[in-house]
């Protein structure tokens, strides 16, 4: 099987490249540095240097592919125009090789659960946006959106953080309240479940969300249970006012606009911190999939080496 690749040495990319090391696929990689992506990805990947933004490199990414995953995007900006231009104009010039060079192949686009609440980012509004692109071409092809929960494992740089301050503080920072309730997912359960649509015979235009198997997701005083226990320490749940938090929200908006750099938290990305409800089900994906999550937070904890002293 040909499989075309899009963020293929990011945090998610580089552990279902990890599972596609066999005979039975032809991997091919959209990487901006070439030289770096020789060094993370195994020897057997093609690389094709360019990006979203370079129509020839996409081209030449997707043809004749059988299969291609979409994972490339952005996830940090300080306006609508930095998150569209990746994740939304990005989508559509990597549907339009796939239209010229790869007409018959399959898509699995990576989007976020944060889709799910459009108005409350403005990430979150162009996954939405980038989805509903997708799905109106949906027609030449099958197209399946995946929109996972907050993602963590070795490699990660937004959810390990955070434990780690767990760890190293005995406090859980919360945007919100303490019982505020997400989902996560273990990366290697994310990367066996695009290996599971890899192989089945056909997949359908669908959206599918997918977490850990923890129905009902965690709020943080589970959380603090779970972190606390992994790392032998009491954990208490820390709720952030919100005053000061969109005082540094505001701030590192000004900033990144003022020094052209894209911030993590902005007053968008707050109200996303803040919702308190990012819980999800594994029903749609595991019916046509026969897809089931292996590793819950304790255990994926204990797979990730150095999060904690």
């Amino acid at each position: 099987m040909r499989v075309a690749i899009t963020g293929a040495t990011g945090f998610i990319g580089r552990r279902i490249g990890s599972l596609l090391e066999s005979p039975q696929y032809l991997v091919r990689a959209l990487a901006r540095d070439a030289a770096a992506a020789r060094r993370l990805l195994a020897p057997g990947v093609e690389i094709v240097p360019g990006d979203l933004a370079t129509p020839q490199a996409l081209r030449a990414l997707v043809r004749d592919a059988d299969a291609v995953l979409h994972l490339a995007g952005a996830v940090r900006g300080a306006t609508r125009a930095d998150f569209d231009a990746a994740n939304v104009d990005g989508s559509a010039a990597l549907l339009a090789a796939m239209d010229a060079a790869a007409p018959h192949a399959r898509l699995l686009f990576f989007s976020s659960l944060a889709a799910r609440e459009p108005a409350l980012s403005h990430y979150a509004g162009s996954k939405q946006r980038a989805e509903q692109l997708l799905l109106r071409r949906a027609a030449a092809r099958p197209v399946t959106i995946l929109r996972p929960p907050a993602v963590y494992g070795p490699g990660d740089r937004e959810m390990l953080p955070v434990f780690r301050f767990m760890a190293r503080t005995g406090r859980a920072p919360c945007a919100g309240r303490a019982a505020d309730r997400l989902s996560l997912i273990f990366v290697d359960d994310l990367a066996h479940a695009a290996r599971a649509w890899l192989d089945a015979p056909a997949t359908p235009t669908a959206t599918w969300s997918l977490h850990d198997g923890h129905d009902g997701g965690y709020d943080w005083t589970l959380l603090c249970a779970i972190v606390g226990a992994a790392c032998g320490r009491e954990i208490r749940a820390w709720e952030i006012p919100r005053a000061p938090l969109e005082l540094i929200a505001r701030g590192n908006r000004a900033l990144g606009r003022l020094l052209g750099r894209s911030p993590m938290l902005t007053p968008e990305k707050l109200r996303e911190l803040r919702h308190p409800d990012w819980v999800c089900d594994n029903n749609a994906i595991t019916a046509a999939l026969r897809w089931t999550p292996r590793t819950q937070l304790a255990e994926g904890l204990r797979l990730t080496p150095g999060w904690h002293d």
